[in-house]
């Protein structure tokens, strides 16, 4: 699985992060790819690109890591 495709699966269970670009609205497809792209998204301690493979079990996902808006799940 990739990490997009993995996040896709995720924002059915819970909340992603919500929207930077639009207020008070759930992110995009495109704009949760811009994360990755821009390493916004740590997943088991790594910042892995949109098509990346993740390994399986996930035990960390961070959203922001290194901004005032930091996310952590799991």
């Amino acid at each position: 699985m990739t990490a997009f495709e993995y996040l896709k699966f995720c924002g059915l269970f819970f909340p992603l992060p919500m929207s930077v670009e639009r207020s008070c609205a759930k992110p995009t497809h495109s704009e949760v790819k811009r994360w990755l792209k821009m390493r916004a998204v740590y997943i088991n301690g790594q910042a892995p690109n949109v098509n990346d493979e993740i390994t399986f079990p996930v035990t960390e996902l961070i959203f922001f890591p290194k901004g005032r808006r930091r996310c952590q799940y799991l």
